[in-house]
């Protein structure tokens, strides 16, 4: 929980460094009173949809989960793949003024889904739904994958 209550005072932060619109990724920090600061180059959509697992390029220290401003905070068919590497994934859509952001990890083994803030209707809420349901889907198709293409 201590990570949500930092993540959530450094996601009000980051709207001071211009997002939503002028940034794709941000590194929240674990820590209370620490920056988010823009992740340059990167976006969890492209790097995602390569085959395999995630690699994350190099993140600050006490990075506590990743967020993302997107048109849609529904989430996309890889984003399964942030979670895997044990970092929580924020989506953020809509405005400065009227933002909502959807939180994702994994707890105990089971995915864990919030709206921090801003609020989502029925046909959001089943879009979220859908797509966490296929993330399963997705990490047997990785799986395989991994096992035909050893590293």
């Amino acid at each position: 929980m201590k990570t949500l209550f930092a993540s959530g005072a450094a996601l009000i932060a980051s709207f001071a460094l211009g997002a939503p619109a002028l940034a794709n990724c941000f590194a929240i920090p674990g820590e209370a009173g620490a920056q988010p600061t823009v992740i340059e180059g990167f976006s969890v959509q492209e790097a995602t949809a390569r085959p395999g697992p995630l690699q994350l390029p190099p993140l600050p220290e006490g990075t506590g989960a990743i967020l993302c401003d997107r048109d849609s905070v529904v989430p996309a068919r890889n984003d399964f793949k942030v979670l895997l590497t044990g970092l929580p994934l924020m989506i953020r859509a809509g405005t400065a003024d009227d933002p909502t952001v959807l939180s994702m990890g994994i707890e105990e083994g089971n995915y864990s889904i919030s709206i921090m803030m801003g609020s989502i209707d029925d046909a959001e809420r089943s879009a979220i739904i859908s797509a966490v349901e296929g993330f399963d889907d997705g990490i047997d198709e990785m799986e395989r994958w991994m096992e035909e293409n050893p590293q």
